[in-house]
């Protein structure tokens, strides 16, 4: 047996065939992990490495087979003759250390081989290769001699919301996207930044009745290229690009997703020139200026002209409206018809996150109505769970309530799907402020205010939470002048000494009457909504005027009041019995107190 087993041995090593399995083992190894590195940095499909590697595992025998049956001679390739016994005796005979040598690498090779392949195709098999979360950077426009970045930008901006539709998918918002537009950052600062694993870029060139569509899917974490596609289309066929796209994006991060979503896309039209509408308001939406939003109301309406069954547009048109009537008192007349084309958004298709949040927006700031509210915006989380301004939304339905810690938790899940959206930083930072956490809220405003994005907001909480915020009379000073400017008062030093005052005017009495003099007239000028009206008497010592302010308020007419049941700055109110009927009034809570407000059949904290 022993002998048997030695000559055996002896011929593999006579035919080369050990060389040949250290030789092709190795340099398998190598090509396959090269094709591992380079592979994903070039268009060629994921399933190109898996191929490499079954070719290398079925080349391996056949080697084998080759080195066996045939020898390489000066004349080619020649057919291996018998061996007589004294040659093999000859390589049975050889000392151990020259023996072992050959089988010792041919294990080597197998071993590499083996190891490789193991790796590689774990790594790439189906279901091995997962990623969970995704940012959406803005589409560049590439259309020549024409200015359709609303169209590019929209395209990506339907497809971050198609995306937060997909279960377990974790889609930055936005807002944090659409904010790194022209920040030049690498993919792994962009990927650490969002929070996200992947990032897809892409561009749209439309010229005449055709669309060119170009994606790229990378991974943050190494720059690798996983997945990248071209459509070449006629515009006709946009919403067809639009849903395989998405199933594409879906196949290439999430391998193991058991059941593929389907409709990705919901409550769209067949109308081309709808849609471009409506791509148009969504943009102009965004960005909450007066003159805009009244762009967007005309052009949702001109898209529901054309389509009366275009679900979105209707929510589209819902949104420009609040938005407008939260800006501009003259709008508020406008707020039923936002209500019934919010309405009319669920009904139309209730699958769509949208028309939920609309309708649940609509709730919470036009009619006060909290159970409505908090209902819709979690109808629109349970369809998209990654949509951060729902999550916002949902977070300040409860805050108004008074459960601050349930909040907490809902405004910090919004800033990590949305970590740059100045919306859910001010949002949060109310949170933060109610719940007592000062340094944390400053902070928030802080950094708004350094990088300029919704600098009314954070200089007025900088403003009317300053003494709690543990800011000195001269910075609140700072932050009130700028916000004066923000508004447009001709005088801004009247509100820098009102500032001034709510640190340093209980020792200086000169001061005191100074701010309350500016504070009487900046009121009468109409220059600050209810609350910080309310806030600035509050501060300045005057209670009766502070409260004759929040009892005459035309609640209607002031959506920032619905902050007051839980307003820091009004807490030295709260123990007047007016201020209680007033809460009471309005349905808000009188403070925040954790051990008053019970839910669910328990406390909150």
């Amino acid at each position: 047996m022993t002998a048997r087993y030695q000559r055996l041995f002896a011929e593999l090593k006579r035919r080369h065939v050990f060389r040949v399995a250290a030789v092709y083992g190795a340099t398998a190894f190598v090509i396959i992990q090269a094709a591992d590195v380079v592979f994903p940095r070039i268009p060629l499909p994921e399933w190109t490495i898996s191929l490499v590697v079954w070719l290398t595992l079925l080349g391996f025998p056949i080697a084998l087979v080759l080195a066996w049956a045939y020898d390489r001679t000066p004349m080619g390739l020649r057919a291996t003759g018998p061996a007589d016994t004294s040659e093999l005796d000859a390589i049975v005979a050889e000392p151990a250390r020259r023996r072992w040598p050959a089988g010792l690498a041919a294990l080597v090779g197998i071993g590499l081989l083996g190891l490789g392949a193991w790796w590689t195709l774990a790594r790439a098999g189906p279901g091995a290769r997962s990623y969970d979360s995704i940012a959406v950077l803005p589409f560049a426009d590439l259309a020549e001699g024409s200015d359709d970045s609303y169209f590019a930008e929209g395209l990506a901006d339907e497809l971050i919301n198609a995306l937060g539709g997909v279960e377990d998918l974790k889609v930055a918002g936005r807002t944090s996207s659409f904010a790194l537009r022209d920040a030049n950052l690498d993919l792994r600062t962009i990927g650490d930044t969002l929070g996200v694993a992947t990032v897809l870029e892409g561009s749209v060139r439309r010229a005449a009745d055709r669309v060119r569509i170009s994606v790229q899917l990378s991974d943050a974490e190494t720059g690798f290229h996983l997945w990248g596609e071209e459509y070449d289309r006629d515009i006709t066929d946009l919403f067809e690009v639009q849903e395989e796209l998405a199933h594409a994006i879906v196949e290439a991060l999430l391998p193991r997703l058991g059941n593929e979503p389907t409709d990705l896309f919901r409550g769209g039209t067949s109308d081309l020139a709808a849609y471009e509408l409506y791509l148009s308001c969504r943009q102009k939406w965004y960005t909450r200026t007066i003159g805009l939003l009244r762009e967007a109301i005309d052009e949702c309406g001109q898209a529901l002209a054309r389509d009366s069954g275009f679900a979105l547009a209707w929510s589209g048109l819902a949104d420009a409206i609040d938005a407008l009537a939260y800006r501009d008192v003259q709008a508020q007349a406008l707020v039923p018809r936002a209500k019934s084309a919010a309405q009319q958004a669920v009904l139309l298709d209730p699958a769509i996150a949208e028309g939920w949040v609309s309708w649940g927006q609509l709730a919470l700031e036009a009619d006060r109505d909290w159970p409505t509210a908090e209902i819709a915006l979690r109808q629109a989380l349970e369809r998209k769970p990654s949509y951060a301004f729902a999550r916002g939304m949902l977070g300040a339905s409860l805050l108004i309530q008074g459960h601050v810690r349930r909040a907490l938790e809902e405004h910090r899940r919004a800033l990590e799907l949305d970590p740059l959206s100045p919306v859910i930083r001010a949002l949060y930072g109310i949170s933060l402020a109610a719940a007592g956490r000062w340094d944390e809220s400053r902070s928030l405003y802080e950094q708004n205010v350094r990088e300029g994005v919704d600098e009314v907001t954070a200089h007025t909480n900088l403003f009317v939470w300053g003494p709690l915020f543990g800011l000195t009379g001269e910075e609140i000073g700072r932050h009130g002048a700028r916000l004066a400017e923000l508004l447009g008062v001709t005088d801004p030093e009247r509100a820098a000494t009102i500032g001034r005052a709510f640190v340093d005017g209980a020792d200086d009495p000169a001061l005191l009457r100074e701010a309350r003099e500016s504070a009487d007239a900046m009121v009468a000028e109409g220059l600050f909504n209810t609350s910080l009206t309310a806030a600035i008497y509050t501060y300045l010592g005057d209670h009766e005027s502070a409260l004759r302010v929040l009892e005459t308020a035309n609640i209607s007419a002031n959506l920032d009041l619905i902050y007051a049941g839980i307003d820091p700055a009004l807490d030295p109110l709260r123990d007047d019995p007016r201020m209680q009927a007033l809460m009471d009034r309005l349905g808000l809570p009188n403070g925040y107190d954790p051990a008053a407000h019970r839910y669910e059949g328990g406390a909150e904290e």
